[in-house]
Formats: structure tokens, C-alpha cells, sequence
């Protein structure tokens, strides 16, 4: 019962994660907050549609059900055998076994980052060289008042570090390696991208989707999704920023926090190395990473679309009926 309902749910997310897709390709979604949102349905599918579906519509499972009205039947595939286990059985096996890796993968770094996480009385003295760069730094930037860090943290490192947390007492990181390989003006659009992440509260939005990743982190598909998320918050970042006009030197900042091993930002990407395994994800990201500088070397800005309420609720009333036929 328990394989069969995980299955389920992973059918499921696949089938929400494509039908998503496909409405952001069709529909020429760019602005990010409303791809955002859009993932924000495929990830709780399985958890909302597939939990409601099968506690209280257990009839689905029915012969009747399954041979006249469903659109689409795992347990079909179960009547090919692969030693002694049925295909369907046999692949959410498989595919549990995927999301997991995936979710250790992201998991296991994300909590010891909070497990060892910098605090002011860390960072060098606020009358520190470095200190005074980055503050001038920040009030040069349009952002004023509640927008600003409630603390900053200058940490004596050589490796980069560039940071940011909280909910209510927000915090930026930063380290003397940062700063080093940063002119003026890359530091301020780097700094101008973690303050736009906390204007629109990502650090929260990331807690939650390690939340949905941990509750299904048996989900392949919706540890992929989650990734998609976080492209997204780093995209709208990204956007807040070319608005100000910094998007060349953000451009700047990304490519040259890139390039150093040991990095500890979201503007960067590790460097290249390890097993064959890594290297196939880093490449990915390295593809990534090109094309998020590409765009803000373009610099150009999403225009507002209408009806962005009624393309939401249009998309999770389809996909429920569209679900309640997949079994």
C-alpha cells in the first residue's frame, strides 16, 4: 500500500511538473515570481491532489475505474515482470531510491551551513577597513530603512562568502575573499542582489521548500522542481537588480565568484571536480550559470502580463481533473 501510494505520488508530480512546463512555454511565462508560483503547484501536488484523491476517493483504485474512466493506469505496467517484480512496483522503487540522493545531496550541505553558521562576534571589528568598504558599499544603494541587513557580518576568509538570512533580523555574510575579488561596482550589485532577496523574504521561501523537499524527499521529480524554485529566486534577484542598472556589473560578480574553489554564495557555482557524478552536475549548472549571465548582459526586463490570477487558477483546476484520471 505504501509503495503503491508513493508510486502514485510520483506519477503524479511527473505529470503536474510537465503540464506546468508546458503552460509556462505556452503562455511565454518570463516574469519569474509567477513561474515561481507556477512550481509552487507542481511541488504540492503530490502532497494536496494525491493524499486528498486517495484517502478519500479510494474507488479510483477500482477494476471499473481503472478499465473505463482513467486516462492513464500504473498499475498496468506491473503485469511485466522484471525478476519477479512488476515494471511499476520495480520503478518507484528506483525512483524513490533517485529522490533520495537528490534530497541528501542538497540536504546534507543546507543543514550543516546552519549547523555552523557565522555570527557577529565572528566578523572582523566594525571600524575594520573592510567593514568600512562594505557599508559604503550598501548606502550607496537606492534601498534604505527596513530593507537594509540588520546586521552585516565581515568574515576574515579567503574563500568566498556572500550570504544572506533571516526572517525578521535579516543578515548579510561577506568575506575578505569576496571583497578581493570585487571592484565597487560588482560589490555593490552583488550586494543589491542579497538585498533584494530579502525584500521579497527568500531566506523563508527557502526553509519552505527544504520543508516540501523533506516531506517528499522520496520525490525525484519534486526535488527537481524545488531546484527549478530556486533558479527563480535567483532570477527575480537578478531582475531587482538590472532595474538599478548594476546588471553588468552583477554580470561581473557572478563570473568572477565562479571561478574560486570553495565558494559559499548563490551567486557562484562550485568549482569543477570530484567524481564522474558531480562533474555531470556541475557541468549542468556550469550551462546555467552561462546563461544567467547572458541575460543580464542583455539586460533586459520581463514585461507585465494580465491575468496572471486567472492563468493560476485555470492551471490547478486543470491539473486536478486532469489527475483524478491519472491513477
Amino acid at each position: 500500500m505504501l509503495l503503491s501510494a508513493a508510486g502514485q505520488a510520483i506519477l503524479h508530480a511527473t505529470v503536474a511538473a510537465l503540464f506546468v512546463e508546458a503552460l509556462l512555454r505556452l503562455w511565454r511565462v518570463e516574469d519569474p515570481g509567477e513561474r515561481l508560483a507556477m512550481r509552487w503547484v507542481a511541488i504540492g501536488t503530490p502532497v494536496i491532489l494525491t493524499t486528498l484523491y486517495l484517502v478519500l476517493m479510494p474507488w479510483r483504485a477500482a477494476a471499473w475505474f481503472v478499465e473505463h474512466w482513467s486516462l492513464f493506469a500504473g498499475a498496468h505496467w506491473n503485469h511485466v515482470r522484471i525478476g519477479g517484480a512488476g515494471l511499476a512496483s520495480a520503478s518507484s522503487v528506483a525512483l524513490a531510491a533517485l529522490g533520495l540522493a537528490l534530497y541528501l545531496r542538497d540536504a546534507v550541505p543546507f543543514v550543516a551551513s546552519r549547523l555552523v553558521q557565522t555570527t557577529p562576534e565572528d566578523g572582523l571589528p566594525p571600524g575594520h577597513l573592510a567593514c568600512a568598504r562594505v557599508r559604503d558599499a550598501l548606502e550607496a544603494l537606492p534601498a534604505r530603512g527596513a530593507h537594509h541587513p540588520t546586521t552585516l557580518t565581515v568574515v576574515d576568509l579567503a574563500s568566498p562568502v556572500l550570504l544572506c538570512s533571516g526572517i525578521d533580523r535579516t543578515a548579510i555574510v561577506i568575506s575578505t575573499g569576496t571583497l578581493d575579488r570585487l571592484d565597487d561596482g560588482a560589490l555593490r550589485a552583488a550586494l543589491a542582489h542579497e538585498i533584494a532577496h530579502l525584500v521579497r523574504r527568500d531566506p523563508l521561501t527557502g526553509w519552505w521548500l527544504m520543508a516540501a523537499r523533506t516531506l517528499q524527499c522520496f520525490n525525484p521529480v519534486v526535488q527537481v522542481v524545488a531546484r527549478q524554485a530556486i533558479q527563480d529566486l535567483e532570477r527575480r534577484a537578478d531582475i531587482a537588480v538590472t532595474a538599478q542598472g548594476r546588471a553588468s556589473d552583477l554580470a561581473t560578480a557572478v563570473h568572477r565568484l565562479s571561478l574560486a574553489a570553495h565558494v559559499r554564495s548563490d551567486l557562484a557555482l562550485p568549482a569543477e571536480g570530484g567524481h564522474l557524478g558531480n562533474r555531470v552536475f556541475e557541468s549542468a549548472h556550469r550551462r546555467a550559470l552561462d546563461a544567467r549571465c547572458q541575460l543580464l548582459l542583455e539586460g533586459a526586463l520581463p514585461a507585465p502580463r494580465p491575468h496572471r490570477a486567472w492563468r493560476f487558477g485555470l492551471t490547478v483546476a486543470a491539473l486536478a481533473a486532469l489527475l483524478f484520471l491519472v491513477v
